[in-house]
């Protein structure tokens, strides 16, 4: 009798851990990420360089990743250069500044209106998908172009010290 109260007693608390750590976005390590990174990627007819500086992966509760890259547009036209700045790649659905996007490859740009700053995804042809209001965070450290931040609650992808929630789905 003991044995059984003391085997359902570890179960339960096994399964608590487990269901506490499915909860939380994970950040996968750098060499992972140089790994899986592409040297390019291909947005709206071109194909563009990554920036392996500027890169961060983030491992979901169901285990599957989302990539997050800068992208260099040097020698693009000022319109192209403009309108994206970076690429996002999913394995799964995720949730990003409150907008649901499902696996795939996303474009990223944003634009600044005085100190706002709104974050655009496009698919892979060019269309918008999605505007997405963006938060800045005044004492983050160190700022880099791009990071994405993991808490309890989910993670942060930030452009600067900009940012917009992101989560598993």
């Amino acid at each position: 009798m003991k044995q059984a109260l003391r085997f359902a007693a570890v179960s339960l608390i096994l399964s608590l851990s487990l269901s506490a750590q499915s909860t939380n976005v994970v950040i996968v390590a750098e060499q992972r990420l140089k790994q899986l990174l592409p040297a390019t990627v291909f947005i709206d007819g071109e194909n563009v360089p990554t920036q392996e500086r500027n890169a961060a992966m983030a491992q979901l509760p169901n285990g599957k990743l989302v990539l997050a890259s800068l992208i260099d547009t040097a020698g693009y036209s000022s319109a192209y250069q403009e309108k994206y700045s970076g690429v996002l790649l999913a394995q799964t659905a995720f949730t990003l500044g409150g907008k649901t996007l499902d696996a795939g490859a996303y474009a990223i740009g944003r634009s600044k209106s005085g100190d706002d700053v709104t974050l655009h995804v496009y698919n892979l042809g060019g269309e918008q998908l999605a505007e997405l209001k963006t938060e800045k965070q005044e004492n983050l450290r160190p700022v880099k172009p791009l990071q994405i931040i993991a808490g309890d609650d989910g993670a942060r992808l930030y452009l600067g010290p900009y940012y917009v929630s992101f989560s598993g789905k």
